[in-house]
């Protein structure tokens, strides 16, 4: 595709790991209206779990980053 040609090559790398994941919801998107619609969907749904993974293992990290200090400081 042209246009993924032009994407900027920091990007580029993210563009082609969201197109490979939402790929994997092929048979939920090609069974629709509308696919690239649902493919969008796909992709944000994918984002969507990626930030809810990273802020699960932040909060963990800050937790015990927090007792780590409370032991320190008796």
């Amino acid at each position: 595709m042209v246009w993924r040609n032009k994407i900027d090559p920091s990007l580029k790398p993210h563009l082609e790991r969201q197109i490979i994941e939402a790929s994997k919801q092929k048979k939920a998107y090609l069974n629709t209206k509308d696919p690239a619609i649902t493919q969008l969907w796909c992709a944000i749904a994918n984002l969507s779990k990626e930030i809810f993974d990273l802020n699960l293992k932040i909060n963990y990290l800050e937790k015990t980053l927090q007792q780590m200090l409370k032991k320190q400081k008796k």
